[in-house]
């Protein structure tokens, strides 16, 4: 006759040290409200701007507007892809701030993360048009001198072959 005897161990949760509490920084708790709040008014500041501009323009699911000017004929852009394209940087009054052509590796943090996750949605030989609020663009710090501080954008895309 053969017996089997199941033993488990009962592994402690880890503790924090005593000399580390749980603490609450207020700072912190004001700032991320203050940025919350700032974001939501943005939001909608940014969606009357970009149906008043073009009512082509959709809102995407993290927040930036676009809409496809043109169609090309090319694969779709995804992760990890090699994409190479041509973007005007504008402000939200109409200026052009830079002209630029641009390789990047699709997913790996070179633009701005609102022109990236823009990218996927486009094929290749595909134009957009990208309305990007500063919190998917340069954010609280901006790229001075060109973006400052807590400013949405417009970039003007067309995606090479």
């Amino acid at each position: 006759m053969l017996c089997f005897l199941l033993v488990s161990c009962n592994k402690q949760s880890p503790q924090l040290p005593s000399n580390k509490g749980i603490e609450i920084d207020e700072n912190k708790v004001s700032l991320l409200a203050i940025n919350q709040n700032l974001a939501k008014k943005e939001d909608r500041l940014l969606g009357r701007f970009a149906l008043k501009k073009d009512k082509a323009f959709k809102r995407s699911a993290i927040g930036f507007w676009y809409k496809i000017d043109q169609l090309g004929n090319g694969s779709k852009i995804k992760d990890s892809v090699n994409c190479k394209f041509s973007c005007k940087l504008i402000s939200l009054t109409g200026n052009i701030l830079q002209s630029d052509e641009k390789r990047i590796v699709v997913g790996k943090k070179q633009v701005v993360s609102g022109l990236e996750e823009g990218l996927k949605l486009m094929n290749k030989g595909d134009s957009a048009t990208f309305i990007i609020p500063w919190y998917l663009a340069y954010g609280m710090k901006g790229n001075e001198p060109l973006v400052p501080p807590y400013t949405s954008i417009i970039y003007a895309v067309k995606v090479f072959n």
